[in-house]
């Protein structure tokens, strides 16, 4: 018991201290109906003792201010996302625009750079056997052994954020893999149920936790979605 109350700081209270307790838990209108009590109470403090009152003053100005910075940090968040889903209107409005596969390539790499900050961004198209993917620069062959190391991601079909191994940075990102600290990557499936994938999103930053793997991923899942589609329905179009 006693090495206990070292541990806690707390007084050990006798039988008919909990007795008190209890009866005070139990009827918390006891000081209202009690005024003249509470003249008599006082309560440690670091400057001194202060009235059972004034201490209830200070805690609920402190729950007041707890609250108020709930309430700001929520406001943020939600203008945060508000602005992010304005962006990503205006760019899936752009893809749906796009004349041919070059300008939505164009469109990914100069929106999500302008729009969303980003530091680096790349299409790695793979070679589903359509003529039209034949020679682009952006095809990937498959077999080389460094693409196996986003065979997890793709199989998945949902995007992962952080920080990627350096065989995977340069085979997505070339010349600029020793700038990129932490990365987005998006598999290019329509949806869960489809057994294409188009490819690989990357998008890098120079700020190694610009991308978290903590982070959520919706929005990303969104880009991802909407330019698989953008993308078959370019390639139905040769």
């Amino acid at each position: 018991m006693t090495t206990q109350h070292k541990k806690t700081n707390k007084p050990v209270l006798d039988e008919n201290e909990k007795a008190v307790v209890k009866y005070l838990r139990d009827n918390p209108d006891f000081f209202e109906r009690h005024m003249d009590l509470l003249a008599d109470m006082t309560l440690p403090h670091d400057s001194g003792a202060i009235s059972l009152i004034e201490r209830q003053v200070q805690i609920l100005r402190e729950q007041k201010d707890a609250n108020k910075k709930k309430l700001n940090t929520l406001i943020q968040n939600a203008q945060l996302n508000e602005r992010l889903s304005e962006r990503i209107n205006k760019f899936i409005l752009a893809l749906l625009d796009a004349d041919d596969l070059d300008a939505v390539l164009d469109i990914v790499q100069t929106r999500l750079t302008k729009d969303f900050d980003a530091d680096a961004v790349v299409v790695r198209l793979f070679d589903t056997g359509h003529p039209a993917m034949a020679a682009r620069p952006e095809i990937v062959d498959w077999s080389e052994p460094v693409m196996g190391a986003f065979e997890k991601v793709i199989k998945d079909k949902k995007p992962v954020c952080g920080r990627l191994k350096h065989g995977q940075l340069e085979s997505l990102f070339s010349d600029e893999a020793g700038q990129i600290a932490s990365a987005a990557l998006i598999p290019l499936v329509a949806n869960e149920d489809s057994t294409t994938c188009y490819g690989l999103l990357a998008i890098g930053s120079h700020q190694s936790d610009r991308f978290r793997a903590d982070m959520g991923t919706l929005f990303l899942s969104q880009i991802g979605k909407i330019l698989s589609r953008v993308l078959k329905q370019q390639l139905e179009k040769v």
